[in-house]
């Protein structure tokens, strides 16, 4: 066996370089591409839970929209048929007002 010299020391040096380069590249494509199937899938799931808001806001919109009918057309035997939508709209600004009061309770944190 020869001697060991200093060029050989720096070329088996820049070549374990070179392998834990390499290592280190492959370590960082797997992570981000675990990051990648993650985000992709929150956004999925995002994504659906948005749709299923949206149907409930529909449906919710759709029985308060009865609901005030049925109220108006409730006001329009005892009151004027003038009054009956000025009575049901009051009731639904009460209503909303409530919902205000409430959303602004926790956007501050209390209860």
């Amino acid at each position: 066996m020869g001697k060991v010299t200093i060029s050989d020391f720096i070329v088996a040096l820049l070549d374990l370089a070179e392998a834990e380069s390499r290592a280190f590249a492959d370590s960082a494509e797997r992570f981000m591409l675990n990051q990648r199937e993650q985000l992709e899938r929150t956004l999925f799931k995002s994504g659906w839970m948005l749709a299923w808001i949206f149907a409930a806001v529909l449906a919710l919109m759709g029985a308060v929209s009865f609901s005030v009918w049925g109220i108006y057309r409730l006001f329009a035997l005892y009151v004027s048929e003038t009054v009956a939508p000025f009575a049901a709209g009051a009731i639904l600004l009460v209503c909303a007002a409530v919902f205000a009061v409430f959303a602004l309770r926790v956007k501050d944190g209390s209860r």
